[in-house]
């Protein structure tokens, strides 16, 4: 026998620190061996990837930055949008509602989405986005599907990385033009403009300009399409800097299919180009716009294919409405109107003259635009892509509808709390930081209007005070720190600052904080130094010097050399990664942007630089995360992202010893794909967690292999924060893309025991289990923007088998009076298995016997809080694990109370069986009698016939009154009941409603329904006693009628015993 207890309690000093020196893997080696190792992993994955199921919980509401639209213009109501780190998304009623179409692929960065008109189900992608951010990511090349987005295949240039644009040939779908940008770390040779003419099976490079250059946009003539234009654009990121502009930008044409190429300079300006944004005018051939970043930059028109060239646009007015020129760059034509252009940056801008005066449209959009659609056939009709999603109008821009159906957040970090149900929190590229609860008790799902907004800008790190859920620290981007109320939502700024007569300090735009795991009054935050606060927030004192390399070269604008910015995103030589010993106070680790990784053992009076020791990291790694352990106070683990320096190798590793000493715990994880975080589980030592760029993988050796946790529902995403809620044993990940996502119950990862290794079965201990009330918060038939699954409100019941079972076994729920409450179901297919119990029993009646409900619903009573027992027997083996039930919080439980509830309740599953066999059996009479009126019909002579239908009628009459209260026909619709019966209700439906009533509210029935009850049954009884007199004694006299006159005989149905 073997047993557990899954109570994970909320008090952290009684939690028992489970350490388990047999890791699942291992378990799962042994228990299903093959041959090598890769094909054991490769078992293993599907074994526990067939068993997970992962959901979402959004938020939505605040959507993913947009980076490019197309819509099949023969059927606009069809629409393609390319979310940046989200994937394709498509709507097939005008934006109405929306479903992901690329989100499995081996990277969901997008750039580029375009749809061939003259086959609009060939639809390309290019993948990795291209707005040049310092939180984009990579792509793989292009994908094209030529099923409307159902499925995809690579068609190559995956070393390109980012792709901005895609053309396909109005008139031929096999020649497509790509714009590579290429690299946006690094140089390289992959980019520049590609084309193919077999439809991706070869490409030809037809346009390159150097190693630092790629092309960030491409236009077709619309009336020719051998003519083509090209921007070029000299572009590189660095850690610290994002450089825009070079001698390589410029504008080239060609006019035989890109075949050659010739730079258009002439009343051009001259001089170093930055980003240039390219737009054609469908409506008059020739006409070409260019937005061009320079030291003087502006709009500039050609109405000769771009021979020659008109500014119509000043520097001033440019600035105005293109500000981040590497950010935005992005300039329309309307279809109808060469002289009607569109400019997007901070603002949606249009002007009617060529570009002369702009005036803002975008009022009620979120400020940052990508993507524009305007419809060629309704110039009103417009698609706004951004940062906060997509918003259509349909009145040129007076007024906006917003998509918030796609969850597409752009997760930074998680937090949670611990309330009942505990909520989650996030902080959001560019749209603020969120929380939302992971049960909404809402039989609607979680709804956009179950999260609540806490604080703006570029939200980062949300921490809840660990024993005031109400309280909350949230940062956003360098560190702009705010301690909020939730009781009023007021919330004040907390973030500390440098005194003038010393130099500021420095925060990364991602910087950390963090609540001491000894005191929810002690508050962490690190700039260039780390800052520690006793009195949550209100003071702080500097606990340590300057931990970074203090490199000068490194602290400089952040954008240049054209237009000058510095918007925080390239703040260098800063502290990104903070964390204390849960073992022991004062022990502090600090993880740096420029590669250090700094240790303290006496609360910041000395610190230690432990970077030397890590073997194989490259130097000025950016540090990404640091775990200090929940088991050992020298025990640490620090992940590093060098994907800014174009290294895109996962770089993990684990300490001992406080750094003395480092080993890499990559082992198998894939080469390609850099790890923001890394978590160890709070209970179990072997047990860790990465999040990479493309997904979330476990390790259940300490690292020493690891397995993906993907399963078929979680899509391709950058995990950037992992949390596991302590209480509840929860897996929470925040996607760079796709939102939070929660594994619930993840006990059988984390509470092993070696007598697993060799049992045929294995019952998992099964978490406590709160007995939540869901109830639907508001109204039903609506169409929700975003519904996200809650948790279903059961005991999860988890166990192993090792071979596939046969024969009939059974799950047993016992309660503290060993009594079988319910029998389950086991699952006999070898693998992991988990069998629901939804709380809830049928309760014995007054006489102490228990009845089978019957009808159309099951109507069940919850069961009390408190111990119960799981017992599995499997031939003479038994199996037993506890089972704790909690209370909703939100009620009061009055024993007395609910057991007179289940009394009722049982006495109610008695009336509803009897009435159901009274029903069953009224209904074969009926539809006997109905056979006799058939057999009538076929009786020639009229005398005769006319004495059976007198006699008929007779007993007709004899049998309604005794069965009227069973006759169910018309009653579930309700319409075709007489009025009499409708007033008071169908006997059937009352019987429900009252079981209903009374078993689904966690209190005694009132007295009415006691009333009611009483009443119902003492009908119900007097009503089948008379028509089992009716089956006893008019029965037989008509059969024999019937007998006498050749007419076939009404089947005689059982009697009904009442007292059975």
């Amino acid at each position: 026998m073997n047993s557990g207890k899954a109570s994970l309690m909320t008090n952290f000093s009684h939690l028992k620190l489970l350490i388990f020196s047999t890791a699942f893997f291992l378990m799962l080696v042994f228990i299903w061996p093959a041959p090598g190792f890769s094909e054991t992993s490769e078992k293993i994955s599907k074994i526990l990837n067939s068993f997970i199921t992962w959901r979402n919980v959004g938020p939505a509401t605040p959507g993913g930055r947009t980076v490019d639209i197309d819509v099949v213009e023969k059927q606009p109501s069809i629409i393609y949008a390319a979310v940046g780190p989200s994937g394709v998304w498509k709507s097939e009623n005008n934006g109405l509602s929306w479903y992901p179409v690329f989100q499995r692929e081996a990277t969901v960065s997008v750039g580029a989405v375009a749809v061939a008109q003259s086959s609009p189900n060939i639809i390309w992608v290019g993948t990795g986005e291209s707005t040049s951010r310092n939180s984009v990511t990579l792509g793989d090349g292009v994908y094209k599907s030529t099923d409307g987005g159902k499925t995809w295949t690579n068609m190559g240039l995956k070393d390109t990385r980012h792709i901005s644009r895609i053309i396909i040939n109005r008139g031929d779908p096999n020649i497509v033009y790509v714009a590579a940008m290429g690299h946006l770390w690094g140089p390289n040779s992959e980019r520049g403009v590609y084309k193919t003419i077999d439809g991706g099976k070869t490409w030809a490079k037809v346009l390159y300009i150097n190693e630092n250059t790629g092309i960030c946009d491409l236009e077709i003539d619309p009336a020719d399409s051998q003519i083509i234009y090209a921007a070029a654009y000299e572009h590189r990121r660095m850690p610290y800097r994002m450089i825009s502009g070079g001698p390589g930008s410029g504008l080239y044409k060609s006019s035989d299919g890109g075949n050659t190429w010739n730079r258009l300079k002439q009343d051009l300006p001259e001089g170093i180009m930055g980003r240039i944004g390219l737009a054609v005018a469908r409506s008059k051939p020739g006409v070409i716009y260019a937005l061009i970043e320079h030291q003087d930059p502006g709009i500039w028109r050609s109405e000769d294919y771009g021979q020659t060239w008109k500014r119509t646009c000043d520097a001033k007015t440019y600035k105005n409405v293109n500000n981040r020129p590497f950010y935005y760059s992005q300039i329309y034509v309307d279809p109808s109107d060469d002289r009607t252009i569109y400019v997007q940056s901070t603002g949606l801008y249009v002007s009617n003259d060529m570009g002369q005066k702009f005036r803002a449209i975008g009022q009620g959009t979120h400020s940052d635009h990508h993507a524009f659609w305007i419809d060629p056939l309704n110039p009103l009709h417009l698609i706004d892509g951004n940062d906060g999603g997509i918003d259509i109008t349909y009145d040129g821009g007076k007024s906006w509808f917003p998509v918030t159906s796609i969850d597409a957040a752009e997760v930074y970090q998680v937090g949670f709390d611990f309330s009942q149900p505990y909520r989650v929190y996030c902080g959001l590229q560019d749209n603020g930081c969120w929380g939302g609860p992971s049960n909404s008790l809402d039989t609607r799902g979680i709804l956009n209007e179950h999260w609540e907004f806490i604080s703006g800008g570029d939200g980062f790190f949300v921490r809840p005070d660990p024993k005031n859920n109400f309280i909350i620290y949230a940062n956003s981007q360098n560190n702009g720190l705010v301690k909020k109320d939730l009781r009023h939502g007021l919330a004040k700024s907390i973030r500390p600052e440098a005194p003038l007569n010393e130099p500021p300090y420095r925060f990364n735009w991602n910087a950390p904080i963090m609540i001491s795991p000894h005191d929810n009054n002690v508050i962490y935050c690190a700039g260039n130094v780390l800052f520690k606060s006793r009195d949550g927030g209100y003071s702080w004192e500097k606990i340590s010097p300057d931990l970074t390399t203090n490199d000068p070269k490194k602290m400089i604008d952040g954008v240049g050399p054209i237009t000058m910015e510095n918007s925080g995103a390239e703040v260098h030589c800063t502290i990104t990664a903070i964390a204390e010993s849960p073992v022991k106070p004062g022990i502090l680790w600090c993880g740096t942007d420029d590669g250090n990784i700094q240790v303290s053992q006496d609360s910041g009076q000395s610190w230690v630089n432990v970077t030397k020791t890590i073997p194989g990291l490259p130097k000025n790694s950016w540090c990404s995360r640091i775990e200090a352990s929940h088991f050992d106070p020298g025990t640490a683990y620090v992940s590093f992202d060098n994907h800014r320096s174009d290294d895109y190798s996962p770089y993990v590793y684990k300490t001992t010893d406080f750094g003395r000493s480092w080993k890499s715990i990559k082992a198998n994880l894939p080469n390609f794909g850099w790890i923001h975080v890394i978590r160890e589980h709070p209970f179990n030592k072997n047990l860790l967690f990465v999040g990479t760029e493309f997904g979330i993988y476990a390790s259940y050796n300490s690292g020493l292999s690891w397995i993906e946790l993907k399963d078929t529902n979680l899509p391709t995403v950058a995990v950037h924060d992992i949390a596991i809620h302590p209480r509840e044993n929860d897996l929470i990940i925040g996607t760079h893309g796709r939102g939070i996502w929660i594994l619930d119950d993840i006990n059988y990862l984390s509470e092993l025991k070696e007598e697993i290794l060799n049992s045929d079965f294995y019952l998992f201990s099964i978490k406590d289990t709160t007995s939540f009330i869901m109830t639907s918060r508001g109204e039903p038939f609506g169409v929700f923007g975003f519904s996200g699954k809650n948790p279903a409100v059961v005991a999860n019941i988890t166990y192993l088998l090792r071979n596939d079972l046969s024969g009939d076994y059974r799950i047993k729920i016992i309660d503290q009076a060993e009594e079988t409450l319910v029998e389950l179901p086991l699952n006999k297919k070898a693998g992991l298995n988990r069998t629901t119990w939804n709380l809830q029993f049928i309760p014995k009646a007054s006489d102490g016997k228990k009845y089978v409900m019957s009808g159309i619903m099951s109507i069940m009573c919850s069961v009390l809080p408190g111990d119960y027992q799981v017992l599995i027997k499997l031939g003479e083996k038994e199996y037993k694990t506890e089972l704790k039930v909690l209370p909703d919080p939100r009620f009061s439980f009055d024993t007395e109370a609910l057991k007179q509830q289940y009394q009722v309740v049982g006495d109610l599953t008695k009336i509803n069986n009897l009435y159901a066999k009274a029903v069953a059996a009224a209904k074969n009479i009926s539809r006997s009698l109905d056979g006799v009126e058939a057999e009538l019909k076929k009786i020639e002579e009229a005398k005769s016939r006319v004495a059976i239908e007198n006699s008929l009628k007779e007993f007709r009459g004899k049998y309604q009154e005794v069965s009227e209260i069973f006759q169910t026909e018309g009653t579930l619709v309700g319409l075709s009941i007489p009025y009499k019966d409708f007033l008071r209700g169908p006997l059937n439906l009352k019987i429900l409603a009252l079981m209903q009533s009374i078993a689904q509210f966690p209190g005694p029935p009132t007295p009415e329904e006691i009333r009611q009850v009483k009443e119902i049954g003492d009908l119900v009884s007097v009503t089948i006693n008379k028509l089992n007199n009716f089956i006893q004694q008019d029965l037989p006299e008509f059969n024999k009628f019937l007998q006498s006159n050749g007419i076939n005989q009404i089947e005689k149905p059982k009697l009904i015993a009442i007292n059975d």
